[in-house]
């Protein structure tokens, strides 16, 4: 299972320090999973899972890493795909939202404040775009929306 969850955080761009930023997880508890030291609870699977992790895939390794059709093909257009990738729409928020917010607006704010928000947003677009446009616009108002707060 080690070797699969680092496979889900070298997909995801990420360190695992940010990876246990990102989950809400403490410091090294990620870097334990991938040790084999820990095994992920529930609620870090339910949190892969609703990024489209294949959750069997994760356990046994058996099926396909991603549960959605869209990270099949890596190489498909994410512009005019009709299913909307959770995992591209998560990154494209935590890359906004660490540009709209400056170490100085977070001093008030949780450690892992802006990979949770990015994180809550992400689930709130993917329960209501049908399609990655729709997802995309719905990015554009969230983050002038998240701006208009701060």
């Amino acid at each position: 299972m080690e070797e699969r969850l680092k496979k889900i955080r070298e997909n995801l761009k990420k360190t695992q320090k940010e990876m246990s930023a990102f989950l809400g997880l403490g410091e090294i508890t990620w870097q334990n999973y991938e040790r084999g030291i820990t095994k992920p609870k529930l609620a870090t699977m339910e949190k892969l899972a609703l990024l489209g992790y294949n959750i069997a895939w994760v356990t046994t390794g058996n099926g396909s890493m991603f549960v959605s059709s869209v990270h099949e093909n890596e190489n498909s257009n994410f512009e005019t795909n009709n299913s909307v990738d959770k995992s591209k729409i998560f990154n494209l928020l935590l890359n906004e939202l660490e540009r709209i917010y400056t170490k100085d607006k977070l001093k008030t704010k949780p450690h892992n404040f802006i990979s949770m928000r990015a994180f809550e947003m992400t689930m709130n677009i993917v329960n209501l775009a049908d399609s990655n446009t729709t997802a995309i616009n719905m990015v554009k108002l969230m983050l002038i929306e998240e701006e208009k707060k701060i």
